[in-house]
């Protein structure tokens, strides 16, 4: 009994040292080949910048140097995957290997969803604030104007509450023509990343919780577009080095696998999270609903003037749980868009990963260079998945404060 337990613990020794020789090879072969492709991707990256206006090639530049290494990475762990036992107790498995590709995965999205585009939602948020601000400023001035005197030395006065009112209005009358134009840029850079957007479009975008979320996808497309191009591009320069255009093409898979990801993040946020959020406001309106409709029948009779504010209640209230009702329908459909552009990119990356799988054993530079342009005049003709419009103004008011409630209780 001992000899076989000594026998296990050396065969368990050697089986350790093997799987961590493995993954640290698989580790090197990256680094290694990361020196090597420097020199490709910085001519590329040079060649892409000369199309760039400074502020694009600047945040250009900054995506493609950041995401390249977690793609290059990422491969490298794809390929090392294969050899990983499929479980394993004390040593690598190929799930701790897929949980390293999806924690790589995640970054490169949050890479990926870098772009200027970001500031305006800033400077929209921004002034919306300063709006509040000043709003509320106006309601305190007006409520102490009514106590203050005509005259003093020593406290505001009537004059001075007035003079600070007509202030206040003139910042809102400034943060709206401000607001008006920031939107109108808004809009059209996000015209520009292929989301075709009428500006009322752009105001109920801005309205919704989704919204965000849609435009973080459009920037994420417009990224890998652009970074699928120089991909492309390399690979084709690549001549006769067959392993460099392969690992060129790996890139480009996990971009799509990275693409593929943030769609099932918006997917899954909207059926996990702002679907049953809005479900359980719906259902704190109706049992308001239910308490106000009792309260009209026990109070009413004995006082007849509250009959009219109950009334407004209960239509406020129905106003919610319809908006609710309306705002869950668009989610679901928004979620179904994004579900289906989803499917579609899950067969360019199958597609993908089976040629960069043939092109390993055929060593047929030309099918992968083939395949790249193909993909790529795909990808390019793809649409990020469309806002659906939206024209009820008085829902759209009743959709800003639901929304207001679901960010909130995302904080």
């Amino acid at each position: 009994m001992d000899v076989l337990t000594e026998q296990a613990a050396e065969l368990w020794q050697r089986s350790q040292q093997q799987a961590d020789d493995l993954w640290q090879r698989s580790r090197q072969s990256a680094d290694d080949w990361w020196q090597r492709s420097r020199e490709a991707t910085l001519d590329a990256w040079e060649d892409a910048r000369d199309t760039l206006t400074p502020t694009e090639a600047d945040a250009f530049g900054q995506v493609w140097t950041n995401v390249v290494p977690k793609l290059e990475e990422t491969v490298s762990l794809e390929e090392a995957q294969k050899d990983l036992p499929d479980k394993a107790w004390f040593t690598r498995d190929k799930a701790d290997a897929m949980a390293e590709i999806n924690q790589l995965l995640d970054e490169s999205v949050v890479i990926l969803s870098t772009s200027p585009v970001q500031r305006y939602r800033d400077e929209i948020q921004s002034l919306e604030q300063g709006i509040a601000g000043a709003r509320t400023d106006l309601d305190r001035y007006r409520k102490q104007r009514v106590a203050a005197p005509a005259k003093s030395l020593t406290t505001r006065t009537i004059d001075d509450y007035d003079r600070l009112i007509e202030e206040r209005e003139q910042d809102i009358d400034r943060y709206r023509d401000e607001l008006d134009r920031i939107k109108k840029e808004f809009a059209a850079e996000l015209r520009a990343m292929g989301l075709e957007l009428s500006d009322e479009q752009i105001e109920f975008l801005l309205s919704t919780v989704v919204g965000d979320s849609i435009v973080d996808l459009g920037i994420v497309f417009d990224n890998v577009k652009s970074i699928t191009m120089q991909l492309e591009q390399l690979v084709r320069d690549s001549g006769e080095d067959l392993q460099s255009a392969r690992r060129y093409y790996g890139m480009y898979v996990v971009l799509l696998r990275a693409l593929n990801r943030m769609h099932l993040d918006v997917e899954q946020a909207i059926e996990q999270r702002y679907i049953p959020q809005i479900n359980d406001i719906s259902g704190r309106a109706d049992a308001l609903s239910d308490e106000t409709r009792a309260l009209m029948r026990e109070l009413v009779s004995n006082n007849p003037n509250r009959a009219e504010v109950l009334k407004a209640n209960l239509e406020a209230q129905r106003l919610t749980i319809e908006a609710a009702s309306v705002y869950r329908q668009y989610l679901k459909q928004q979620a179904a868009q994004v579900r289906n552009a989803r499917k579609l990119l899950e067969e360019d990356i199958a597609t993908a990963w089976n040629t960069y799988e043939t092109v390993r054993v055929s060593g047929e530079l030309v099918d992968l260079v083939k395949s790249s342009q193909q993909l790529l005049d795909g990808l390019l003709q793809r649409q990020v998945p469309t806002l659906q419009p939206f024209r009820n103004l008085e829902m759209q008011r009743e959709f800003a404060k639901l929304t207001k409630q679901l960010r909130t209780s995302q904080d």
